[in-house]
Formats: structure tokens, sequence, C-alpha cells
């Protein structure tokens, strides 16, 4: 929901759905009594990231030292204590207020959370250097309208930005310096170049003015971004379901919390491994139609296993979903260190014909003797997943060829 923001809260939103998608990006979200408490917040357990955003003009002063201190007076600080009140109010909530008054997710136990704070400071086109860390209450990201959208361009999954987010936050809590000739996106630049960390071992890093442009024209991140195509499925499936969820339009919903759940564990996937598993669903889909295969297992890079089901359109719904469910219990027993499986079930592939999908979520902490007994004889009963076929295959996330 977007009709109340204004101009710089819409820029600042739609970019979060893009990259977070629709079931946890909330716009203007309510305190009780009907008060926002921040411009947007996301949530994805154990994660909260608290926005507040500013459009301010720069000022003409004589003296641009002074235009830039009144500039970040009112699109920095006011926006970290916009950020530090938002807080305590969340650090004694339990749900999200929606800004209709509405029930939005539950948050993450507070023992679990991890808060974010980020200012969107809009108005300086570049002009003024930003400046980040704690503004008594806790350390805030300050971003610009210029490296806003580059960040959220490349670090466009939940656990790409946080991961950004706590790195250089562990950064500057190591007393690193960071000396900037360049901006924000040449900083990402370099945790990128340096394997998604920075090293800690220096008192010092200067931050070029060329490193973002240096490394987006080289021929791997090129390559990766043509690679990255598939990774798209996914974000396409996980928003799909994300509709469905909110306005409850699933047919057979083992409840609310359980879909919401799956979709958190799918969103959770990085970008790299959305590719994987963008490509791998595809292929299925593919190989389905083509009556090559009814049912396939993967196991994600994240410890997750997925299970993928298709079958004719003549199949009876719950019947599907009935398959669906037992085969991610055959699939929990067969991969003892992973606890959590997804599974998604739709039609074999027909031109002409619709299609439906089904989600489920099995977590189980502890896989018992009696579980792996009934597994067994499930197994054995229904033919689920009896020799299945194992492949491996080699992807790099840049790749050079």
């Amino acid at each position: 929901m977007s009709e109340g923001l204004n101009s710089a809260e819409r820029f600042v939103y739609s970019t979060c759905r893009q990259s977070f998608l629709s079931l946890w990006s909330y716009a203007n979200p309510s305190r009780r009594a009907g008060k926002e408490l921040c411009d947007i917040l996301v949530v994805c357990e154990p994660d909260l990231i608290i926005f507040s955003v500013k459009n301010v003009g720069l000022s003409d002063a004589k003296d641009p030292v002074v235009g830039w201190k009144r500039w970040r007076k009112k699109a920095v600080e006011q926006s970290a204590d916009q950020i530090y009140g938002a807080e305590r109010w969340l650090d004694a909530a339990t749900g999200v207020i929606r800004s209709d008054g509405s029930s939005g997710l539950v948050l993450p136990s507070r023992d679990e959370r991890r808060i974010h704070r980020i200012a969107v400071a809009l108005g300086s086109q570049g002009r003024v250097p930003i400046e980040f860390g704690d503004f008594g209450k806790g350390f805030v990201h300050v971003f610009d309208e210029l490296s806003f959208p580059v960040l959220l361009s490349e670090l466009d999954t939940i656990t790409d930005f946080v991961s950004y987010l706590r790195a250089k936050e562990n950064l500057v809590a190591a007393g690193v310096r960071l000396v900037f000739e360049g901006s924000e996106e040449d900083l990402m630049a370099f945790y990128l170049h340096n394997g998604r960390s920075f090293p800690q071992t220096r008192s010092c890093i200067i931050v070029g003015d060329d490193l973002w442009r240096q490394f987006k024209e080289k021929e791997e991140a090129k390559a990766k971004k043509r690679s990255d195509e598939d990774s798209y499925i996914w974000d396409r499936l996980i928003e799909l379901w994300a509709k469905d969820v909110l306005h409850e339009n699933l047919e057979f919903p083992s409840s609310l919390n359980n879909a919401e759940m799956a979709l958190r564990v799918m969103a959770k996937e990085n970008r790299f491994s959305r590719r994987i598993l963008g490509k791998s669903f595809r292929e299925f889909i593919d190989q389905s139609s083509a009556g090559k295969v009814r049912a396939q297992m993967l196991k994600a890079h994240s410890e997750i296993v997925y299970v993928f089901l298709a079958l004719p359109h003549t199949e009876d719904r719950q019947f599907r979903v009935a398959e669906l469910g037992t085969r991610c219990f055959v699939a929990r027993g067969l991969h003892p260190g992973c606890k959590t499986v997804i599974g998604l079930a739709t039609e074999q592939y027909e031109r002409g014909n619709g299609f439906s999908f089904d989600l489920f979520f099995l977590y189980e902490e502890l896989w018992t003797d009696d579980n792996q007994r009934a597994m067994e004889r499930i197994q054995r009963d229904c033919g689920f997943f009896v020799r299945p076929e194992k492949s491996h295959s080699r992807e790099d996330e840049y790749p050079k060829d």
C-alpha cells in the first residue's frame, strides 16, 4: 500500500519492493493510535530494516560547509532521531501494524532480531559528503539518491543486502577508518571484489572514486548479470505466492503463518543460490512436460531441501497436495542434516492450459527413529524417491568464460 507516500518515500518503497518483495515491505507502518512509525519497514526474520526518508534541498549558502551542515541536520540527523524512536516502539511490539491499521507480520523475538537502521537522505545530488555511524543510539547507514538504487540493484536480495550492512558495521566497530575519495557504491565494489568481505587487519581503507565503474565493466561482472537471469524465475515464484498470501487466495493453505514461513525461507536465498534454484526449476518443468520426470529433490547451498512436483492437469488438486507433503517428509528423512524442506507443486506444462501452484513447508528439528521407520514405510509403499539419481554441477558466481 503506497497511496499515502510522498515522491521520495515512493521512490524508496518501490526500490525495496523490487528487492525484498511485497510480503515483507511496509510503507508508513503505524504505531498504536494511528501515528506513523517510520517511512518504510522491512521484516524478514531475524532482520528488521528501519528506513527514514528525507528529501531536503541543498541551500545556496555562501559557505558550502554551512549549507552542508544545514542539510545534514535536516536530512540525516532528523532521520536518525525518527529511526531511534521507531526502534524504541518496536522493542515493545510483537507485530507490524500496517498504515491502514490492519495487522502485518509477527515480529522476530527480541532475543533473535537484528535491527538495521537506514537513513535515505535525498536532495543533495551527491554534492554533500555523506556521513554514517552512531548518531547516539546505534549505527545508522546513510545513503543518498545516487547510491541507494545502485546498492539495491546489485545487492537485490534481503540476504545479500543485510550481509553488506553487517560487514560494514563490523568494519567500523573494529576501528577501521574509512577515507572516501568516492562514494558508497565504490565501497560496495571494494566489498564485492574482496569476496564479499572487508579486511579488518588494516587501520585505514581509502575508498577510490572509480572502484564501482571498474567493477561493473569487468567481463566477469557482466557474465554474472547474464547468468543471473535464471534467478528471477525464483523471484517471480515468491512474488506470485506472496500476492496469494496477502489476499488469502490460497486454495489449500496449511495456515497463513506456514505459507509465509515457506516464502521467507525461499526469500532468504541469495542471488547466486536463486540462480541455481531458478535454473533447476525451469529445467524440471521442461523435463516433466516431456514426461521424463514427476518429482525432483534439490539441496541448496543454504542447506534447505526443495522438492519439485509436476502432475498432469487431470490429476486431482487435493491428491497433488497430499503427494507433495508426503514427498517432503521422505526428502527430510533422506537428508538427515537438513531440518527444513520446501515443496513446490504445479501442473505439467500444456500449451493453452493455465496452471496453479501449491506450496508446502516442513520443519523437523529432531528426526526420530519413529520418523525414520515411517519414512521408509512410505518410501517403500508409495515408491517416492526410492532410488533417487544424484547429479552434481559446478557454477561460478562470476563466470570467467
